[in-house]
């Protein structure tokens, strides 16, 4: 008997592993021939840019969504895919200084599944005066701004009234132009294609020689107020309006702001000699520094682009010549060497080039040199008088 069970146990094990084995009996279900498709979860955001005014930045945009940059042009519409739903900021960066976002940015936008949102950018553009030279003329019967470029094409009146703009300073990022009124004594601030003039100062001294700090949020001028001449500084809006120097003496002339915003350079009479002398001071109008030392006229300062140097008009070799000199006061050389008077300095952008005022020509034109005083060029050749020339700090 046992011999038996040993010969069938082994017999039957094998027919259980079979028949387990055995899938011809349809026990599993067969797949699902026609399964659900998944539901879709992204969408697309398709953006528009619009541009308009002046001065258009011609590269272009960077458009941020979710992390992700996009190029987009000045007027075009790029497609952002497979977004997951939800809601994204998104964001327009890279404009130029003179341009900016009409409206929020960056703005929120909601992602649909299979749908596509829409976003639109207007980007507005001012003018911009971009390494150009800003002037007075009387070309035209009046005293008018007037803009040339550095090869002295491109000559374009900027003002056309009846009132007499002198002395004008463009802004940090050339969008703007501070000027003086002759007419009634005040400093006014124009768009700079001359539109929307601004009055910023009401005073009953003369206001004039304003000049803007580095970052544009002030401006530093000269005003006779106080019965004598003195260095004031204010807001580009023309609020607050403060005394700087605060001397009897006379502090005139186109005054100067460091690049690093940190000091002005003026010239005064303050000297116990009485003749004018380069000074300056920082902005709270203490540190008080005298720069030259000359029984002559030294005048009319400005610090080059990169704060190293000062560009200023001297008499101390007999007639009134363009001189640099460091910040300190130290290594004077000169620029100009002409029998005719060579006076308000203007650093071009990059400070290899310096614009001017000359009559060596027999009347007032604007000229601009080299700093080693070579390549001296008329740029106005004008029969009228053509003056107080200010270079664009805009490269």
């Amino acid at each position: 008997m046992r011999k038996l069970l040993r010969t069938l146990i082994p017999l039957l094990l094998i027919g259980f592993v079979i028949s387990c084995g055995d899938n011809s009996t349809g026990t599993d279900p067969d797949p699902d021939p026609d399964p659900e498709p998944e539901e879709p979860t992204t969408g697309t955001l398709e953006v528009t840019t619009t541009t308009s005014g002046s001065d258009i930045d011609s590269d272009g945009f960077t458009l941020t969504v979710d992390g992700s940059d996009h190029s987009i042009g000045t007027d075009e519409t790029v497609s952002v895919d497979d977004l997951e739903e939800g809601s994204y900021d998104a964001e327009l960066s890279g404009l130029a200084d003179n341009c900016s976002v009409v409206g929020n940015n960056p703005r929120q936008v909601d992602i649909t599944a299979e749908n596509t949102t829409t976003a639109s950018f207007d980007i507005s553009c001012e003018a911009m005066l971009k390494n150009q030279i800003v002037f007075i003329s009387g070309r035209n019967a009046n005293v008018d701004l007037y803009v040339t470029n550095p090869d002295g094409t491109g000559q374009e009146r900027i003002t056309n009234n009846a009132q007499v703009e002198l002395h004008p300073s463009v802004s940090p990022d050339g969008t703007k132009i501070a000027y003086s009124n002759s007419s009634d004594g005040n400093i006014y601030v124009i768009n700079a294609d001359g539109s929307d003039p601004t009055q910023l100062t009401s005073s009953s001294g003369n206001d004039t020689f304003a000049r803007w700090s580095p970052d544009g949020n002030q401006i530093v001028f000269t005003t006779s107020r106080d019965g004598d001449k003195e260095v004031y500084i204010m807001n580009a809006d023309g609020s607050d309006q403060t005394n700087l120097t605060n001397s009897p003496s006379s502090d005139d002339e186109i005054p100067s702001w460091s690049p690093g915003g940190d000091r002005i350079a003026f010239q005064s009479d303050r000297d116990a000699d009485g003749d004018q002398e380069i000074y300056s001071v920082n902005t709270e109008g203490t540190a008080l520094q005298k720069l030259t030392d000359n029984t002559e006229f030294d005048g009319v300062p400005a610090y080059s682009p990169d704060g190293s140097q000062i560009v200023f008009t001297s008499r101390r070799d007999g007639n009134a010549e363009i001189y640099v000199m460091n910040t300190d006061g130290i290594n004077v050389q000169r620029v100009t060497n002409n029998a005719a008077d060579d006076v308000v300095p203007s650093w071009s952008p990059d400070g290899s080039k310096i614009a001017f005022q000359s009559d060596r020509d027999g009347n007032s034109e604007v000229y601009i040199i080299n700093t080693d005083g070579t390549g001296a060029v008329n740029l106005t050749v004008n029969a009228a008088a053509d003056a107080y020339p200010f270079w664009s700090p805009v490269k």
